[in-house]
């Protein structure tokens, strides 16, 4: 049977997307060439033929957008992603379970892309600010698991939650958290003793499962689930909640770690630091708080409780959206229609974005986990002019300690390793791939190859103090940088820090390339 439009388009966005990460992070041998790429394994025969509609910019690594042409394995059509791992999995002899999984989770990734497409919908500018987060299609541009929501198939646009209580003596509580739950709901005739908690609809079984004597409210609510789906914006309330969902997105259990649901707010104090440091170079960074939380001993039951992005545009009259939807969509915003008013837009987001994260990375040794999902842009809503950027979620950043602790006097919980760097030098590779991976997006949505990135290199430039060599050494004069290596952590784990690759630093090869 003929497969439908958008079945096929979903497929072939999985298919490049694994290509793409075989090549990037050297699982498979590429032979290059103007107008294909030849992909093989040592002591194979066999080999996978990569048709290109242009040559590769750069051949070390591509991008998946890169990948438009034919795929074919033997002279035969490979037509999505999981077909081209399981042929990966024979070349290198990956065990037949590993493959079934990661399979049929791309297909998972597929179906729910599928959905995606079939909704249809663009935003406008003047759309809701939750319209913008469920407006996210493509999501990671790399991603093999973009779209995977194993095991579930849904549209992900409401979310059902309950309540449940449990003893309060045996959970960690911060912050005034029952005031924000009994805004919720109205919860009656519960024990002083016990605490709420809400659970998404999704994660009420393994609540059940884990906590048996939990009792289960007969209240429920119905939200809107913002783009990491586990966020939850709730009607005429100020704030948001975060709760854990047993839901594989993208490549990782959606769970949260009892020590991550109290971070946030406990890190007061150090979000005062950051918000500081980007005023000392001319930016606006607004870390969005979390107000309260309260953890149980499982990571799957416990909840923050957050500030809503609608109560701040309503302070700031900001129009305030989540840079990931805004390269999807950056024509529902600016109709800048020259290659001159696109490089100044480019420049823009370049200059507040650089002396929003950066600063505390330079002056502090803290990075925070800025990339386009946890960031979010602050327009005017009548010149469209960018004011500034917001961060929100807390609980992966990174910090240098010893550093941190030099020049603030604060120190750091860093108890959950991923967020412990052993030196400055890994603060700085990190944020450059975060930022690296940001202005790509905006340069690509924007479509405006080099020179775009000369613009993007400029605006960095001007912010790095005189002398610092350690920055110009890192993020300027260094022909490489990193990048996660989704597909080698999916396949061969994660032990203590995350796996990467490395790909061109544009910020180094735009300079090559005049």
């Amino acid at each position: 049977m003929e497969k439908l439009p958008d079945r096929k388009r979903a497929e072939h966005a999985s298919l490049t997307r694994v290509a793409a990460c075989l090549i990037n992070e050297r699982l498979v041998t590429s032979s290059v060439t103007d107008h294909s790429i030849i992909l093989s394994y040592p002591l194979v025969n066999d080999t996978v033929c990569i048709d290109l509609p242009q040559p590769l910019r750069f051949q070390e690594a591509v991008h998946a957008s890169e990948l438009s042409g034919r795929i074919a394995y033997k002279q035969v059509d490979v037509s999505n992603g999981a077909q081209l791992m399981r042929i990966y999995g024979a070349w290198a002899k990956l065990s037949h379970d590993k493959i079934k999984t990661v399979c049929r989770e791309l297909e998972n990734s597929v179906e729910n892309l599928e959905r995606v497409y079939l909704r249809n919908w663009t935003p406008t500018f003047e759309s809701p600010i939750i319209d913008w987060e469920q407006a996210i299609i493509e999501g990671h541009g790399m991603h093999p698991w973009h779209k995977c929501r194993y095991p579930m198939v849904d549209d992900f646009t409401t979310a059902q939650i309950y309540f449940v209580t449990l003893p309060r003596a045996d959970m960690t509580v911060v912050g005034n958290y029952d005031k924000y739950i009994s805004q919720l709901a109205p919860i009656d005739g519960t024990d002083e003793r016990d605490i709420v908690f809400p659970v998404h609809e999704y994660q009420l079984p393994n609540v059940k499962e884990v906590f048996p004597t939990a009792k289960v409210l007969s209240q429920f609510i119905t939200g809107r689930p913002q783009s990491s789906v586990r966020t939850i914006s709730v009607a005429n309330a100020d704030f948001c909640i975060k709760v854990p969902l047993a839901i594989k997105i993208t490549s990782i259990v959606r769970t949260i770690r009892p020590w991550a649901i109290t971070i946030g707010h406990r890190l007061e104090p150090v979000l005062q630091v950051l918000e500081k440091s980007a005023e000392q170079f001319g930016g606006s960074l607004t870390v969005i708080r979390e107000y309260a939380a309260a953890a149980s001993s499982s990571e799957h039951l416990g909840c923050i409780i957050r500030q809503s992005t609608e109560s701040i545009a309503a302070i700031t009259g900001d129009k305030i959206i989540v840079c990931a939807a805004v390269t999807e969509h950056i024509h529902s915003i600016w109709e800048d229609e020259t290659t001159e008013s696109k490089l100044d837009r480019l420049r823009q987001f370049c200059s507040h974005l650089f002396r929003a994260v950066l600063p505390s990375v330079m002056l502090h040794g803290f990075a925070l986990q800025a990339h386009m999902q946890n960031l979010l842009i602050r327009i005017d809503p009548v010149s469209r002019e960018i004011r500034g950027f917001l961060v929100r979620d807390l609980g992966s950043f990174r910090v240098h300690g010893e550093t941190f602790l030099k020049t603030t006097s604060l120190e750091v919980d860093t108890s959950w390793i991923l967020t412990r760097e052993e030196s400055l030098e890994s603060v700085y590779r990190y944020i450059h791939s975060v930022i690296h991976g940001n202005v790509a997006a905006m340069v690509r949505a924007l479509k405006l190859g080099m020179p775009g990135w000369r613009v993007a290199r400029r605006e960095l430039e001007r912010i790095i103090p005189a002398g610092d060599d350690l920055t110009y050494r890192i993020w300027l004069d260094n022909p490489v940088c990193a990048s996660r290596a989704h597909m080698s952590m999916q396949l061969f784990g994660v032990e203590g820090k995350c796996r990467t690759t490395t790909i061109p630093n544009r910020f180094y090869h735009c300079q090559q390339q005049m």
